[in-house]
């Protein structure tokens, strides 16, 4: 090999550190502990709170209503909210999608429209990983939505709802 040029690529001798700021916005993901007795809340359950309204896929339809009303009614069981950061534009992209899947609302199915396959979809849909690549990508349980968004780089906080509170 054979050097054929240099070029210097920054101007300048400037090496501080520069600060690069970029508007952040948050959803919070909430999964709740599994209950025997509800048909199909065995493996538990996941909602998402976007820009002020819980997203919540039940068997019957899928649902919004206020973050305060949603932990009330799931106050018989022990939930963690997982709080993530987001761009504007991710944050918009996510709720358009949630809106257009309340919309439509789509028979229930435990493969490929339930509760944590339809949080992890919109999270996916904006780069959040929110599966095991190591496993089939459906169906994607609350526990392992769980773990995974758990580890991620965009969680700032993890926020308990104890059963009761």
């Amino acid at each position: 090999m054979e050097l054929v040029a240099t070029k210097k690529l920054t101007p300048s001798t400037d090496k501080s550190v520069k600060t690069v700021t970029v508007q952040r916005e948050y959803v919070e993901v909430i999964v709740s502990d599994s209950r025997i007795i509800s048909k199909g809340s065995q493996w538990g359950h996941t909602a998402i709170f976007v820009n002020g309204k819980v997203y919540s896929r039940a068997h019957e339809l899928y649902f919004t209503t206020s973050y305060d009303d949603y932990v009330k009614r799931n106050s018989y069981r022990d939930s963690i909210g997982l709080k993530l950061w987001v761009t504007p534009k991710e944050r918009e992209t996510i709720q358009k999608e949630l809106d257009r899947r309340v919309a439509i609302n789509e028979p229930y199915s435990l493969f490929s429209n339930s509760c944590s396959s339809n949080v992890a979809d919109v999270l996916e849909l904006v780069g959040i990983l929110a599966h095991d690549p190591r496993w089939l990508p459906f169906p994607v349980p609350p526990a392992e939505l769980l773990a995974v968004v758990g580890k991620s780089k965009r969680m700032v906080e993890r926020i308990p709802h104890p059963k009761g509170g």
